[in-house]
């Protein structure tokens, strides 16, 4: 096997995408030539070494409409004319079209893997047009695929009724890591959020609740398209000495900033059903880092709050709920040391190489 082909497809810039840099090394390790394909963008960093290949689309259009349509078309005709592929990997719905129609033609199998419920997200909400592209799109292509994969139970239960086919949950654990031994400066006790800037992730109501957390900083890994908006917002603020932006990281340096930070946030809107059935990766990368972490009270947050006991679940995104909350957690010591203590034991069982087993298991029976 070891002169077949597997090409996987995303939208991004390939380097903070860690679900799939694990799953293509797994793919790589079952003997295929891997090349994971984004887009480049104008400020993309160099790409981070892997085991397997990659490359970035150049694109004339950098978001909106056109950007999606461009992307279809360079997609597609990348995939027409590569070394034949054994394997074709959609990930999203802003893949799946170019990919089902490449591999028709070329003859290849398919895995379709869905990060969200893609037709949820806030910014399709208020487009009813575009939805209704993206869910007919779905609906075109869904069955075509040979197996399709998702990242929790929650989603493959509305996925699988969605399309009338079933869905594999392959949840976003982290490769095991050593804590951090890392020595950062820092003046004070700080509360970390990691990953993409974006509306809807809590980071606004977030920025507003720093002026009451006068004993806190506010650290911000990531970029997206909320990234001036939050910047704005928080220059405006009293605590705007508080609230630092620390753009991309690599991951290892994320993770020595989270394994001393205080306190993790995942903070969603639960409007938009993608973020109400969401298990962002940032749940475990903060249990490896030992980190207790605010979540949102939705349905996957409170499987892994209940089971594991590694943190506080949100029942409201406000600024108030979250600046009591926080402040009824540093009041109490004993309970917070209990959240410590969890994430020591839970990080042993929530890695990466039980659900890596359930890839395997694709690839072989493809």
């Amino acid at each position: 096997m070891s002169t077949s082909h597997a090409y996987v497809a995303v939208t991004n810039d390939l380097n903070q995408d860690q679900r799939m840099h694990r799953i293509c090394n797994i793919i790589h390790r079952a003997g295929y030539q891997v090349t994971l394909i984004g887009r480049r963008k104008s400020n993309s960093d160099s790409l981070y070494d892997h085991s397997f290949a990659q490359h970035r689309l150049s694109m004339f259009f950098q978001s909106g409409v056109l950007f999606y349509l461009e992307y279809q078309i360079r997609l597609f005709f990348y995939l027409l004319f590569r070394s034949k592929p054994a394997i074709m990997y959609s990930v999203d719905l802003d893949t799946a079209l170019p990919v089902m129609l490449a591999s028709v033609l070329r003859g290849s199998k398919t895995i379709h893997d869905a990060h969200e419920l893609f037709t949820e997200v806030p910014e399709l909400l208020k487009s009813p047009f575009k939805r209704w592209i993206w869910q007919n799109i779905g609906k075109m292509t869904m069955k075509g695929f040979d197996y399709r994969i998702t990242v929790n139970y929650s989603l493959a239960m509305i996925l699988g009724d969605t399309y009338r086919c079933a869905f594999i949950p392959i949840r976003n654990l982290p490769i095991d890591k050593e804590l951090s031994t890392a020595k950062l400066e820092f003046q004070r006790p700080y509360i970390w959020y990691q990953g993409v800037l974006n509306q809807g992730r809590g980071l606004e109501e977030m920025i507003t609740a720093m002026t009451f957390l006068l004993d806190f900083d506010l650290r911000i890994a990531g970029e997206g398209d909320r990234s001036l908006t939050l910047r704005h917002l928080a220059e405006k603020s009293k605590a705007k000495d508080r609230i630092h932006f620390h753009g991309w990281m690599h991951p290892s340096d994320m993770h020595s900033w989270a394994s001393n930070a205080w306190l993790g946030i995942n903070l969603l809107d639960g409007s938009a059903g993608n973020y109400y059935y969401s298990l962002a990766n940032r749940t475990f990368d903060y249990v490896q880092a030992e980190l207790p972490a605010l979540h949102m009270d939705f349905p996957e947050y409170r499987i892994v709050i209940e089971q594991y006991g590694v943190g506080e679940l949100l029942t409201d995104l406000n600024s108030d709920c979250i600046v009591s909350t926080i402040q009824n957690l540093m009041a109490d010591t004993y309970k917070y040391n209990q959240y410590r203590n969890a994430c020591k034991k839970a990080k042993e069982e929530l890695t990466w190489k039980y659900e890596s087993e359930k890839i395997m298991d694709v690839l072989n029976t493809l």
